[in-house]
């Protein structure tokens, strides 16, 4: 199981300490570990056929149902994609929300490219962006994807607002960072002279110079 699904497993309930649980906690706590399964092999099937060529067929044979059975949790491929997404944006560190604005952006852009490169959930989400940018993507995705893009919009306008960015259009540079972001996982190899942290630091410090203010370094300390 990876480490997202763990994570939600672990937010479940605890119920030993007070006894059996009543059934309908018991079933709820079923449905929720097999709807993290269900994501799990989405995001296996996204990230190896790609949105388009992805069949819910194939993500209910790889855990157990029938096409029929899995639509009781998921109406649609789009519903997976954009729950992927918002389990994303859920999971983003607290440096993100705290400290000082190019701080909290480094943080980001880290968490951001450690997903993609590294987890099937980021790279099923990186293979498929240009779903997630589409005009006519569907309301959830879109929706999703507005929730993501909050995120680094909130810092960039902070950063603005403190004097530390330059006045720039915040959405457009958004969508230019992310579409940075989600290309580093298309021509890093993990095996390759420099480590995943250099890669990270190098392209942020590519980005940051076209948003911090005149004088400013761009240079910061990577994290440990």
């Amino acid at each position: 199981m990876s480490e997202q699904a763990d994570a939600h497993a672990s937010e479940a309930p605890e119920y030993a300490a007070v006894g059996e649980p009543p059934a309908k906690r018991r079933r709820e706590l079923r449905q929720t570990r097999r709807r993290m399964e269900i994501l799990e092999a989405a995001a296996e099937e996204f990230a190896i056929r790609g949105y388009h060529d992805a069949s819910l067929q194939r993500i209910g044979d790889k855990v157990g149902l029938s096409k029929a059975s899995l639509y009781y949790y998921v109406s649609s491929k789009s519903d997976l994609l954009a729950e992927l997404l918002i389990a994303a944006v859920d999971s983003q560190p607290a440096e993100v929300s705290e400290g000082e604005p190019a701080e909290r952006l480094r943080e980001f852009m880290h968490t951001h490219v450690s997903r993609v490169c590294t987890t099937v959930e980021g790279q099923a989400l990186a293979d498929n962006s240009d779903v997630l940018m589409s005009k006519t993507a569907p309301a959830n995705l879109a929706a999703a994807r507005r929730r993501y893009e909050d995120v680094l919009a909130s810092i960039l306008r902070s950063g603005i607002a403190s004097g530390d960015f330059r006045d720039v259009p915040v959405r457009p540079v958004v969508k230019f960072i992310f579409a940075g972001l989600n290309s580093v996982p298309q021509w890093y190899q993990p095996s390759g002279e420099f480590p995943l942290e250099r890669v990270v630091d190098d392209v942020m410090g590519i980005l940051l110079t076209g948003v911090l203010a005149d004088g400013r370094s761009s240079s910061i300390a990577p994290t440990d």
